[in-house]
């Protein structure tokens, strides 16, 4: 067999993606994210557990290919989301109907 050629940084669809592509997208957003294969995952489960608490997002390979992510949990929030959403619209109050606007616009085009 043929040693395999080192990857470019560049992504190809359907591809998988390598550790190093993995990394490099994370931090085009500012995110600090890890790539471990399962193995060493199965071994250090709780440090990176502690690592996940801390905002780390760290990714699992198996055979090279990401299989999961491990991020930090956040709560699902309870109670009545839409209350925030009424009173956000209640500060906006609705304005004339906008077709006389649209067809005036459509008008001077002519």
């Amino acid at each position: 067999m043929k040693p395999k050629k080192a990857s470019s940084t560049v992504y190809t669809p359907g591809e998988p993606e390598t550790p190093q592509q993995i990394r490099e997208a994370a931090a085009a957003y500012g995110i600090r994210r890890d790539v471990v294969a399962v193995r060493e995952a199965k071994d250090q489960l709780s440090a990176l557990l502690q690592r996940a608490a801390r905002g780390e997002q760290i990714v699992i390979t198996s055979d090279g290919e990401p299989k999961a992510m491990i991020v930090r949990y956040r709560p699902v929030l309870r109670g009545k989301p839409w209350q925030s959403l009424k009173a956000f619209r209640d500060t906006m109050p609705m304005q004339p109907d906008s077709q006389a606007l649209i067809d005036e616009d459509r008008a001077d085009r002519w």
